[in-house]
C-alpha cells in the first residue's frame, strides 16, 4: 500500500522502488524545498524528485464549458521540463550538497489531452531536441530529422541529474544522461538501471542516434545561430538546403458527453 501522505503522482515511483527491495523514506518537510524521497539499499543511494504535469487551466476551462479545447505540443524542447529540472536541482542540493547520491528526476505526465505528445516533449527537453528539414533531391521531396543538442537541454544544463523517468501513462521511458553526467558509469551498476534495462534499453543520446536515427550537433557550434546550425548539419550529414525548425503538434478536443453528432 502507498504511504498515506503521498500525492497521487508520488505513489507509482514509491511502489516501483519498494518492489526493487529499496528503502524509501519521505524527506521531512522543511522551510526550504526538498526532494520527495531518500532511497537506500543500493550502493550510493538515490534522491528522487517527482514533478507532475497536468492540463492547462485554459484547456480545462474550455472542456468544462463545452467548447473545443485547442493546444499545441512541441516535438522537441518545452519550457516546462526545463523549469522543473532547475527547481529539482535546488531541492536535491538542499539535502545532498556534496552530491553523494544519484539524483533522479521523475516526470509524471498527468495530462488527459495528448499525454504521449507531452511525454515526447519532455524527452526532447532532456536532450535538447530540435528538428531540421532538408531537400531530398533523390526523391524530390523534403525530409525531416530530429537533432540532439540543437540547444542546451536539461541533461547538458544540469549534469548532476543522472537520469529522468518520463511516465506518460502508457509506460515508463528511462532516460539516462550518458553524455554529461559524471555519475553515468557508476549508475550503470545500479539496481534501477538493471531493472529498466531488463524491460527496454535505457534511452540515451547514443541510443537515440544509433536506434532512433537522430542527428546530433557538435557542442562547439553556436547553437543560438540557426545559420550556424544549418551549415554544420549540411556539412556533417551532407544535407541539402537545411532549415532548423521548432515543430509543434496542434490538437483539438471536445468533451465526449457534449458531442451530439455522429461520425461521417
Amino acid at each position: 500500500m502507498p504511504t498515506p501522505t503521498l500525492r497521487p503522482d508520488e505513489q507509482e515511483p514509491e511502489r516501483i522502488l519498494k518492489e526493487l527491495g529499496l528503502r524509501v523514506s519521505l524527506v521531512p518537510t522543511a522551510s526550504s524545498r526538498t526532494p520527495d524521497f531518500i532511497v537506500d539499499g543500493d550502493a550510493r543511494g538515490y534522491l528522487f524528485e517527482v514533478k507532475a504535469r497536468e492540463d492547462s487551466k485554459t484547456w480545462t476551462r474550455a472542456m468544462n464549458s463545452g467548447q473545443v479545447a485547442c493546444q499545441q505540443r512541441s516535438m522537441g524542447y518545452g519550457r516546462w521540463a526545463e523549469d522543473v529540472a532547475s527547481e529539482a536541482v535546488k531541492q536535491f542540493r538542499s539535502v545532498d550538497p556534496q552530491h553523494l547520491r544519484w539524483w533522479v528526476l521523475w516526470l509524471a505526465i498527468k495530462c488527459v489531452a495528448s499525454p504521449d505528445a507531452m511525454g515526447q516533449e519532455s524527452i526532447g527537453t532532456l536532450f535538447g531536441v530540435r528538428q531540421v528539414v532538408y531537400r531530398d533531391d533523390a526523391h524530390s521531396k523534403e525530409q525531416g530529422k530530429c537533432c540532439l543538442f540543437a540547444r542546451p537541454g536539461v541533461f547538458e544544463r544540469h549534469p548532476e541529474i543522472v537520469a529522468s523517468i518520463v511516465d506518460s501513462g502508457g509506460g515508463l521511458c528511462f532516460c539516462v544522461n550518458d553524455e554529461f553526467s559524471e555519475d553515468f558509469n557508476s549508475f550503470q551498476q545500479s539496481v534501477l538501471w538493471s531493472y529498466f534495462a531488463r524491460i527496454h534499453p535505457p534511452t540515451t543520446a547514443t541510443d537515440l542516434t544509433k536506434s532512433g536515427g537522430y542527428l546530433r550537433v557538435d557542442l562547439s557550434v553556436d547553437r543560438k545561430d540557426d545559420s550556424a546550425l544549418q551549415a554544420y548539419l549540411e556539412r556533417a550529414y551532407r544535407l541539402n538546403k537545411a532549415i532548423m525548425l521548432d515543430v509543434k503538434v496542434p490538437s483539438g478536443t471536445i468533451a465526449p458527453s457534449l458531442w451530439k453528432g455522429s461520425a461521417t
